[in-house]
């Protein structure tokens, strides 16, 4: 292969090589194109959601500009912001969310009660962004919202929130209201151990490796949730007790 680099224009030229390197060596090689394959897909994976949220956002643009012009609207901001964070896009979202939160507390229609969706995804955005102190403020609001559907989400969001500022004494009795209103928030009893090993409370730990157990055999099989992940993880907690 060298000699045949350092030939320069006498050699068998960029077609030549390719055969020689591939039909030589890598073809006939099933682990190589493996390889390949997954490093691909891999690639690719990040592109694809990436170019599906550019699509829905500018669907939601076409369709809903005029709202958005609307200085006053503040639902569409908030449909936005949810487009951007199930895209992963957590900065939009954060953006999008508190401008939907400072409009509807604005606006004479919403009467001064910003709704609890508005405000629980504000405070997730601002935790994907590492704004601690925010999202917990936005957590609390969301709490004293009004919600049809319980406050679960917000109990637990609030509850990791606090546990990665380093307060884990509260974080870990707000994990456990979460789980008492929705036992099916697989995360909230991982975090809620992180919690008790913080505290240096194995006993809280045992409890809620336990009631996980539990809860993730009874979930039914479309019910994803995670569950591998959040078992991997309590197999592993003696490491993973340390992961944010």
């Amino acid at each position: 292969m060298l000699a045949l680099l350092q030939a320069g224009g006498d050699g068998p030229g960029c077609l030549g090589l390719f055969r020689l390197l591939f039909l030589g060596g890598c073809v006939g090689n099933l682990f190589f194109w493996w390889i390949v394959l997954i490093a691909v897909v891999a690639a690719g994976v990040p592109v694809v959601r990436r170019f599906r949220l550019w699509q829905a956002k500018r669907r939601f643009i076409e369709s809903q500009g005029a709202k958005l012009q609307n200085p006053q609207n503040a639902d569409a901001r908030f449909q936005l912001a949810t487009l951007f964070a199930e895209g992963g896009s957590w900065r939009r979202a954060a953006e999008y969310a508190a401008e939907a939160v400072r409009v509807a507390s604005e606006n004479p229609l919403y009467e001064g009660q910003v709704p609890y969706h508005f405000l629980r995804l504000l405070g997730e955005a601002l935790y994907r962004r590492g704004r601690l102190e925010e999202s917990i403020d936005a957590f609390r609001r969301a709490l004293r919202a009004k919600s049809e559907l319980g406050h679960a989400e917000a109990v637990f969001g609030l509850g990791r929130a606090l546990l990665r500022k380093g307060e884990a004494g509260e974080a870990l009795e707000r994990l456990k209201d979460a789980v008492r209103e929705n036992g099916s928030i697989l995360e909230a009893y991982f975090r809620w151990a992180q919690a008790g090993a913080v505290l240096g409370k194995p006993e809280e730990v045992a409890e809620a490796r336990r009631q996980f157990r539990e809860v993730a055999r009874a979930l039914p099989r479309f019910a994803k949730q995670g569950r591998f992940r959040w078992r991997l993880a309590f197999f592993l907690f003696p490491l993973s007790r340390h992961l944010a």
